[in-house]
C-alpha cells in the first residue's frame, strides 16, 4: 500500500493524521486529540498500538483501522511510495515551454512540445527505467523531477 494511499484511508475511517519528525518517519494517529497509534514509515512492520487510548475505541474501529495499519506496515518499503519519474527536455530548444520529450505510445515517435500529457498517446514523464532503455541518443536531455 502506498503511503498517500494510507493516510487518506486512515483519514477516510475519521481519524487524524499527522507525520511527525524533521525526516517524516513517523505518522501519528488521533481520535478526538488523543494519540492512538504511531506508524513507522521506514520500518517494515513498523507500528505501536500499545495506548490504552487505542482500546477505548471500540472492537469494531480496532479492527477497521489496525486492519489497514497491519496492511500498509506489511508493503515492503520500496514500495511504499510510488517510482519517482523525470521530464526530460532538450536545452537546444529555445522556446522552454515547448522543449520537452514527448514519445508516442502507439507508434514511437519522438517529438517536443509541452511537459503536460494530453491523452493516453502521448507520455511525457519517464522511469528510471524507461529512460535507461531508450534506444535513442538522450544524454543531452536535462531531467527535472516530476513533484506533482
Amino acid at each position: 500500500m502506498k503511503t498517500v494511499e494510507f493516510k487518506q484511508k486512515v483519514e477516510e475511517l475519521g481519524y487524524k493524521i499527522m507525520t511527525i519528525n524533521i525526516d517524516e518517519t513517523q505518522f501519528r494517529i488521533y481520535n478526538n486529540d488523543v494519540l492512538i497509534v504511531v506508524v513507522n514509515k521506514n520500518k517494515f512492520m513498523g507500528f505501536d498500538t500499545a495506548f490504552e487510548e487505542f482500546g477505548e475505541v471500540g472492537e469494531h474501529r480496532q479492527l477497521e483501522l489496525g486492519s489497514l495499519i497491519f496492511e500498509y506496515a506489511a508493503t515492503p518499503l520500496d514500495e511504499r511510495e510510488p517510482e519517482r519519474k523525470w521530464y526530460l527536455r532538450d536545452p537546444v530548444i529555445s522556446d522552454e515551454s515547448f522543449n520537452y520529450l514527448k514519445l508516442n505510445r502507439k507508434t514511437g515517435t519522438r517529438t517536443y512540445g509541452e511537459k503536460y500529457d494530453y491523452g493516453d498517446n502521448w507520455q511525457t514523464s519517464y522511469t528510471r527505467a524507461e529512460i535507461d532503455a531508450f534506444e535513442f541518443e538522450h544524454a543531452h536531455l536535462i531531467e527535472d523531477e516530476v513533484t506533482e
